[in-house]
C-alpha cells in the first residue's frame, strides 16, 4: 500500500467510525458476565454518529476464532445490528498469530445518550461471545454478593465410611439471566466400576441447578462449565447448597479487569462439607499435579523419558514430586485439611505415573524417534521392570481411607489392577492375570481398602460390558462389603432392565456388509459402497469415549433434521470397544454400525489419519472423501456441511 492510499483509507475510516464527532471513550469498562474469555473491550468509543469496540483477542496461536456479520448489541429493549469490522471481516475466519494475541475493531450504530449498560451479543448460537451488563457510565459490575464473606472455619477432615445415599447438590448463580444459557458437565468417579457416571447440569431461568449423584461413600464430584470448574466434595444422604459470584468468577478471569476490586468471593457453600468446599473452591491453589502444563513441557517430558531405563524413570518423577510438594509447602495458608488432600493428590499422581513406567516410556520412544505406532519397536527398548521397581507402593498408597476424598483415586485402582508386577513381557493384552498375591507381597498385607477396591473392580466387570451378574457374584460383593453388594445389586437390574429396552428399540443397523472376512485394505470400500448416490457421514469412535458421547448428543437434532432425506450415519468402532458394551450402546445411536478387528481398525485408522476419537469424515454421492477432521465439528457446523453436500 503507498502512503496516498493508505491516508485515503485512513480518513475513510476515521469519518465512517465518527471518530470526529467523539464525545467519550470509556476505557477497559467492567461487565458483569460473559461466554468467553477470548474477546476482551479495552475501550469502547461513543460518538453522535457511531459506537466503536475495540477488541483484544486472545487465543490459541494459528487457530481461527470468527465475529459473524449477526453480531449486535442490546440494550434497553432495543437491538443495534453491527455495520462493520476493522482489522477482521465479519464472518470469516481470523487466524490468530503466534503470540495468540490481537487486536481489532468493531463499528456499531450510535447508542443514545444516557445508555448506561449495554449486551454485547456475537450470535445466538451454542459458543457464540456474549458479554452481559458492559457498563459505560463507568461503574463497577454488579453482584448481589458484593462484599460478602464466608465464615472463618477450618475444615476438619471426616473418616470417609462406606454407605448408600444421595449426595445432593443444590446451587444459584447470582446474575443469572435466562439468554445465558449457562449449562455444565458433572461426573462422579464410580469407584466400584473404574469408570465415569456422568450428569448435565441444568440451569433453570432463575439461576438455580440441582444434581443427585448416588454415592457410595464421601468423595468429590468433578464438575466443567462456566460458573464451576473443579471438585466438590458430597457426603452421601446430605446435601450440600452453594451460592455462585458469576460476576466475580468472570471479573477474575478477566485480564483487563482483574486488578479491580474484588465483588466478594466466588463460592459460598453451606450445608454437608461446606467449610472444605468454602476452602477449596476459593483458594488461589485449587489443582497440583506432576504432569506438563503446556504442550511444549510435554514434548520435553517425552524427550527427556525416551531413552530412560527403569531407575532413572523413578528418580524423574521422584524429583518432579518433591518440587511440587515444595510448592506446595510454600502455601502456608492453607487448613492442615485442605493441605493433607493436596498432598495426597500428589501422591497420588506420583503413584500413577511410576505404575505407567511401560507405556509412557514406549510412546515417549515411539515420539522421540518417529516410530508409527503399528510398528514393532526393538524389545531391548521395552521397560519392564522387577517388582523391586514398585517398593514405592506402600508409602504412596497405604491404604488410607482419606484417599477415597479425591475421585480420581478409581484411576490410581485401575492403574494397580493392571500393573505388571512379574517382570515378563505380556503378550497376550486381554487376559490380564490377577496380580493381588504380588500386590500383597508389596504391601505386606492383602487386607483393607486397596484391596476391597480392587476386588470390587474385578466384580463389576462383567457389569461393565452389560452381562448381568450371577446371584453367587452378588454374594461375593457382600463379603466384601454391604454397601457394594446393595451398590452391585441396584447396578445389576439396571443392566437387565437396558438390556430388555434395548430389545425393542429400531432405527440402528449392525454390519449390513459381513466384514469378518474381509481384508483390511478393501473393508472400507466394502462399507461405503453400498451408499453410493447418498451422501455418508462417518463417526469414528470408542464405547468408552465420553466426547465422543457427548458429540453424538449434540448432533442428534441434525440428524432428526435429515430423516428421509439421502444422507446415511455410519458409525465405526474396533475392538477397543467391548462388544457387550457396544452393542448395548447402539440401539440409542439410529445409524449404520460396524465393529472391526483390531487389524482393520489400526489400518482404517493409519489410512485416514485417526489419531483419535471422535474423528469425521463426510463422504459425497460418488463415494469420495470430501473432508475429514478429528474431534466433533459443532452441530451447527455438522449441519451446514451436509447440507453443502447435499445441494451438489
Amino acid at each position: 500500500m503507498n502512503m496516498k492510499h493508505g491516508l485515503y483509507l485512513f480518513m475513510f475510516l476515521l469519518c465512517g467510525t465518527g471518530l470526529q464527532a467523539q464525545d467519550r471513550v470509556v476505557e477497559q469498562p467492567a461487565f458483569d458476565a460473559w461466554s468467553s474469555t477470548t474477546l476482551e473491550i479495552d475501550k469502547i468509543a461513543l460518538s453522535d454518529t457511531a459506537t466503536v469496540f475495540y477488541i483484544d483477542a486472545y487465543f490459541r496461536p494459528k487457530y481461527w476464532i470468527q465475529v459473524v456479520k449477526e453480531t449486535t448489541l442490546r440494550a434497553d429493549g432495543k437491538t443495534y445490528p453491527i455495520k462493520t469490522g476493522d482489522g477482521i471481516t465479519l464472518s470469516k475466519k481470523f487466524w490468530m498469530p503466534e503470540s495468540g494475541e490481537a487486536s481489532f475493531r468493531l463499528i456499531f450504530p450510535p447508542l443514545p445518550k444516557g445508555t448506561k449498560t449495554v449486551d454485547f451479543i456475537e450470535g445466538d448460537e451454542e459458543g457464540a461471545f456474549k458479554i452481559w451488563g458492559i457498563h459505560l457510565d463507568g461503574s463497577p459490575a454488579n453482584s448481589s454478593l458484593a462484599g460478602k464473606k464466608n465464615p472463618k472455619e477450618d475444615p476438619v477432615l471426616e473418616k470417609p465410611e462406606f454407605k448408600n445415599g444421595l449426595g445432593i447438590l443444590k446451587g444459584h448463580i447470582a446474575g443469572y439471566k435466562p439468554e445465558m444459557g449457562l449449562k455444565g458437565r458433572a461426573w462422579v468417579s464410580n469407584i466400584l466400576t473404574g469408570s465415569n457416571d456422568e450428569y448435565d447440569i441444568t440451569v433453570q431461568s432463575d439461576g438455580n441447578f440441582k444434581l443427585e449423584i448416588p454415592l457410595y461413600y464421601l468423595t468429590s464430584l468433578n464438575i466443567t462449565s462456566g460458573f464451576i470448574n473443579g471438585q466438590i466434595y458430597l457426603k452421601p444422604g446430605e446435601t450440600t447448597s452453594v451460592e455462585i459470584n458469576f460476576p466475580e468468577i468472570c471479573r477474575a478471569q478477566s485480564k483487563k479487569q482483574k486488578d479491580k476490586p474484588s465483588l466478594g468471593e466466588k463460592y459460598y457453600f453451606t450445608g454437608a462439607m461446606a467449610a472444605l468446599n468454602n476452602e477449596a473452591c476459593n483458594s488461589s491453589l485449587r489443582f497440583v499435579s506432576l504432569t506438563p502444563k503446556t504442550q511444549e513441557e510435554y514434548m520435553q517430558m517425552f524427550s527427556d523419558i525416551s531413552s530412560m531405563n527403569a531407575d532413572q524413570f523413578k528418580a524423574y518423577w521422584m524429583d518432579r514430586y518433591q518440587k511440587e510438594k515444595a510448592a506446595l509447602d510454600s502455601h502456608t495458608e492453607l487448613s492442615d485439611a485442605y493441605r493433607t488432600l493436596l498432598q495426597n493428590s500428589l501422591k497420588k499422581d506420583l503413584a500413577e505415573q511410576l505404575l505407567g513406567i511401560t507405556g509412557m516410556t514406549e510412546y515417549a520412544y515411539r515420539t522421540a524417534n518417529q516410530i508409527p505406532r503399528d510398528s514393532v519397536i526393538p524389545k531391548d527398548k521395552k521397560v519392564i521392570p522387577g517388582i523391586g521397581y514398585y517398593d514405592f507402593l506402600p508409602e504412596l498408597v497405604c491404604n488410607d481411607t482419606y484417599l477415597l476424598y479425591d475421585g480420581s483415586f478409581t484411576y490410581l485402582i485401575s492403574y494397580i489392577q493392571y500393573a505388571n508386577f512379574t517382570g515378563e513381557e505380556r503378550t497376550d493384552k486381554d487376559n490380564i492375570p490377577d496380580n493381588t498375591a504380588e500386590l500383597a507381597k508389596l504391601m505386606g498385607t492383602d487386607k483393607g481398602t486397596l484391596f476391597d477396591l480392587l476386588a470390587a473392580q474385578r466384580l463389576s466387570k462383567p457389569i461393565k460390558e452389560f452381562h448381568p451378574l450371577s446371584d453367587e457374584q452378588i454374594a461375593q460383593a457382600g463379603k466384601i462389603s454391604p454397601v457394594f453388594q446393595e451398590a452391585f445389586v441396584l447396578m445389576n437390574n439396571k443392566v437387565k432392565q437396558t438390556i430388555e429396552e434395548n430389545k425393542k428399540k429400531s432405527g440402528y443397523t449392525v454390519n449390513r456388509v459381513n466384514i469378518a472376512d474381509i481384508p483390511a485394505e478393501e473393508l472400507f470400500n466394502a462399507i461405503t459402497t453400498p451408499y453410493r448416490g447418498k451422501v455418508v457421514f462417518v463417526d469414528f469412535w470408542a464405547t468408552w469415549c465420553g466426547p465422543c458421547k457427548a458429540a453424538m448428543k449434540q448432533s442428534e437434532p441434525v440428524k432428526k433434521d435429515f430423516a428421509g432425506k439421502e444422507i446415511v450415519f455410519l458409525y465405526l468402532a474396533g475392538e477397543n470397544s467391548p462388544k457387550g458394551t457396544w452393542e448395548q450402546m447402539i440401539p440409542d445411536i439410529k445409524g449404520e454400525h460396524y465393529r472391526m478387528t483390531d487389524a482393520q481398525w489400526d489400518f482404517i485408522c493409519k489410512k485416514f489419519g485417526v489419531n483419535g476419537v471422535p474423528s469425521y469424515m463426510i463422504i459425497a454421492k460418488d463415494g469420495t472423501p470430501t473432508h475429514f477432521q478429528v474431534g466433533f465439528m459443532g452441530a451447527e457446523k455438522m449441519k451446514e456441511m451436509l447440507n453443502k453436500e447435499l445441494e451438489k
